[in-house]
């Protein structure tokens, strides 16, 4: 009987032991960064359409401000190689929007996983080295529902903030009214936001902000980029 108790207790201690390895932290999902700081993030989702990412992207280099862009991984095409590299050039940084775009919430957490690390294995298999995805935004801003809170989940599979938005208005002045010290901006590329930002931007900039990625808002260190690429295990 002892025995068996004490294999009782190691057991529960193991589930335990698991469970806290793979708590996400606190600070984990975010909405904004420091309000103490004039500073901002632009983040763009998506990026279906190749040539309104080109656009944004030379917006970015005429008036020297990074984006923070959270792309598909079935939007990460070949031929648009020497843009993405262009963009990382430049100081931007690239997030992880999942594979496909579903409500993880409403799919198999095995399925949600997957979604997360085949965009990873999509964008390193692009550059040719491994960027790590260290930064992710549920579609939808869907990450828990009911029961489900997927944020355990992306912490265990390398994700190192969740990242929401404060601010997200296709219209500029009241994206301009809306945005405070610290807010991250929620754009999609297409025409209407594109349009948004050629006003937007010039205001922001005006009135003291500093744009800065999501990753430099939230003070996290550089990401350690290269090295073997990451090739998706579960197949």
């Amino acid at each position: 009987m002892k025995h068996l108790l004490r294999l009782l207790a190691l057991s529960l201690a193991m589930i335990l032991l698991t469970s806290a390895a793979f708590a996400y932290p606190p600070g984990f999902l975010v909405y904004n960064g420091d309000r103490g700081e004039k500073r901002i993030a632009i983040t763009v989702d998506d990026c279906y359409d190749a040539d309104v990412l080109r656009m944004m992207h030379e917006m970015c280099v005429e008036y020297d401000f990074p984006i923070t862009w959270f792309v598909l991984g079935t939007q990460i095409r070949d031929e648009d190689k020497e843009l993405w590299e262009a963009i990382i050039a430049h100081g931007s940084e690239i997030g992880n929007h999942t594979w496909k775009h579903p409500y993880l919430t409403r799919i198999k957490i095995h399925n949600a996983r997957n979604q997360i690390l085949l965009t990873q294995e999509r964008i390193d298999e692009l550059l040719g080295y491994h960027y790590p995805l260290r930064l992710l935004r549920p579609p939808f801003g869907y990450y828990k529902e009911g029961n489900v809170n997927l944020l355990d989940m992306f912490y265990e599979y390398g994700i190192e903030r969740t990242v929401m938005w404060d601010v997200s208005y296709t219209d500029p002045q009241q994206a301009f009214d809306a945005t405070e010290n610290g807010s991250i901006l929620l754009f999609h590329t297409n025409y209407e936001d594109l349009e948004c930002l050629k006003v937007l931007i010039p205001m922001l900039l005006e009135e003291g902000y500093e744009l800065v990625t999501v990753s430099d808002l939230l003070g996290m260190d550089p990401p350690e980029i290269g090295g073997e690429k990451y090739v998706f295990p579960y197949r």
